[in-house]
């Protein structure tokens, strides 16, 4: 009989991994029980929350607990418990209670802690507390008997740096929710963008952050200031004041700026685009992550361009009219990749519907759910 899994915790059900996590449980018959402590409403939306964010969300946990774990315990005996993105203060309560009940424990470690404050965006300059958080971390994963990962090169990184079983380790894709689809859109996003007509769009959207590459896109569209292109970057974030500056100084730079969009208003916006941009930072992890942002551009039919990668590298060789691949950190490799993409005629094809259902969770979560009906106390 196949395992049921129960997901708990205090998890952030307005990041898209978390929704699509869910929805696909769901759809796989699995999910016995959705067992939700409310903790981040109202917190700003960010991978980093602040000091006091933090504190309210650890607070309204503790409050939480105990109507949570009450349902937990009267769940399926059997059921396997998964602690969605970001479970990590949960995990130094759950594993023991796991193990008493002798049930599988599963975390998903969608972002890396370490790999994201400290190497990504150093964020952390004092050695103590780099180590402190990479003890930290590598502790939670141990934990788990499960670990969900977003690429395979995300799990070949945990088992290099923590130690730990490959085998351990389930990819599951993020894919794009179903809103993301050229069929779907009822509006044309005519007070964000204008009224249609006029440049082609190059559109960028995300945090502005260094995995993101900023500089690049930036240095790309000053390149292309001849071109007969509008980019439209749209985000906010840790670089935010510097693209005010940058914007303050290339007045030739045909650059608009949207801090933010609603995120149900995207696919109207993405629709709008001629060409969407990726990620183009150099850091180990921009050459890890299939951005959430790529499945959304690809299922609304839009051609990507994003820095070559191993994690994205199979999928463009595969699709080259679709996914697009300039090397990391490079500017006048963008603006060359954008001229050329503009200058072809008309849109590409999109990809087919059986490519686009390949790029979506369900294939991890079906390899999720071999793995727990294999699993038994003993091979802790």
């Amino acid at each position: 009989m196949p395992r049921p899994i129960v997901v708990f915790g205090a998890y952030d059900t307005r990041k898209p991994r978390v929704r699509l996590l869910l929805a696909a449980l769901r759809r796989s018959g699995r999910l016995a029980e959705d067992i939700l402590i409310p903790g981040w409403e109202g917190v700003a939306q960010t991978n980093i929350p602040s000091k006091a964010n933090v504190a309210i969300v650890v607070v309204r946990l503790l409050l939480g607990l105990p109507g949570a774990l009450w349902r937990l315990w009267r769940s399926p005996r059997n059921a396997a418990i998964l602690l969605p993105y970001p479970g990590f203060a949960e995990m130094f309560l759950i594993a023991p209670l796991a193990r008493m009940m002798r049930r599988p424990l599963v975390f998903d470690a969608f972002l890396p802690l370490h790999d994201m404050i400290v190497a990504d965006r150093g964020m952390v300059k004092t050695p103590i507390a780099a180590r402190a958080i990479w003890l930290f971390e590598r502790q939670v994963l141990r934990l788990a008997d499960v670990i969900l990962v977003d690429t395979d090169c995300h799990g070949d990184y945990f088992a290099a740096e923590f130690g730990l079983p490959r085998d351990r380790m389930v990819t599951v894709l993020v894919g794009a929710e179903p809103q993301f689809a050229p069929d779907q859109v009822q509006e044309d996003a005519a007070d964000l963008l204008g009224p249609p007509g006029g440049p082609p769009i190059v559109l960028f959207y995300g945090q502005l952050i260094p995995l993101h590459g900023l500089e690049t896109i930036l240095s790309a569209a000053h390149l292309s200031s001849r071109l007969n292109a509008r980019w439209v970057i749209i985000g906010r974030g840790q670089m935010e004041a510097h693209l005010r500056d940058w914007l303050e100084t290339n007045d030739e730079a045909r650059i608009d700026w949207i801090p933010w969009v609603d995120y149900a208003r995207l696919p109207a916006v993405i629709a709008r685009a001629r060409l969407c941009l990726g990620v183009f930072g150099m850091s180990d992890k921009a050459g890890r992550v299939i951005p959430n942002k790529l499945f959304q551009q690809l299922a609304m039919g839009k051609p990507v361009i994003t820095r070559s990668s191993p994690a994205v590298d199979t999928l463009a060789q595969t699709y080259p009219q679709a996914v697009i691949t300039v090397p990391p950190g490079n500017p006048q490799a963008l603006a060359n990749a954008v001229a050329q993409e503009l200058a072809s005629p008309g849109q590409p094809e999109p990809l087919p519907a059986k490519v686009l259902a390949g790029l979506t969770p369900d294939r991890g979560i079906r390899q999720l759910g071999a793995l727990l009906d294999d699993w038994s106390p003993r091979r802790r």
